[in-house]
């Protein structure tokens, strides 16, 4: 996987023939946590938008956008980013605006039955077999959606087209061998992530404290 900084060091022309994929990190941010830390966010998303600025001078402008969880392109793709994340979709936009075009990357059917699955599990199953199906069902099913996210860009890109990707760090999908990645990491990324894990410490020492005050 190369980085900003490789590619900087590096010739662009060693990419050549191979499909360009722009990794951006999703990090889940909570409304609360956005209205009290909304410079933070601004922050995080001014640096994605430069570095990727940074990637296109090297080696071309964005062509297609992905997002994970999305199964539908177009507009109604953008519409349905923009109720996950606004600032991810103002982005997006950008890209959209340049000549982009966002396509999907997820199988509907198998996103609602991960779901499912979830749920199942997170009722407190009472019987082992049960939730050892549950659970197997789920990880197929997870293997599966990484692996039709991979095909899906693999399908969609030709030979030196440049795309975006934003998916979830720790994502499991392993991408074809004429795909080159580049991870886009923020300097603010650490900052980010690290005010985020404050404000969720902050919230659960409230939520005991309150108990204790109820018992």
């Amino acid at each position: 996987m190369a980085t900003l900084g490789n590619t900087g060091r590096s010739s662009p022309g060693q990419f050549d023939g191979k499909k360009k994929l722009l990794l951006i990190p999703t990090i889940p941010i909570t409304p609360d946590f956005e209205s009290s830390n909304g410079d933070l966010c601004d922050k995080y998303w001014d640096e994605v938008v430069q570095q990727i600025g940074g990637l296109e001078s090297a080696l071309a402008t964005v062509k297609f956008v992905f997002h994970e969880m999305i199964h539908v392109g177009g507009e109604e793709g953008v519409k349905l980013v923009e109720a996950v994340s606004t600032r991810a979709s103002s982005s997006i936009k950008r890209y959209i605006d340049s000549g982009a075009s966002m396509e999907p990357v997820e199988d509907e059917e198998v996103l609602r039955e991960i779901s499912d699955w979830q749920r199942c599990m997170s009722i407190g199953l009472l019987s082992k077999k049960v939730y050892e199906l549950a659970m197997d069902s789920y990880q197929n099913l997870t293997k599966q959606r990484f692996e039709t996210i991979s095909q899906k860009i693999s399908d969609t890109m030709n030979t030196d087209d440049v795309a975006l990707l934003f998916i979830a760090e720790g994502h499991g999908v392993q991408f074809d061998s004429d795909v080159q990645v580049f991870y886009v990491s923020p300097p603010s990324a650490n900052e980010l992530r690290n005010a985020i894990r404050t404000h969720v410490e902050k919230q659960m020492a409230e939520f005991e404290k309150q108990s204790e005050d109820e018992a």
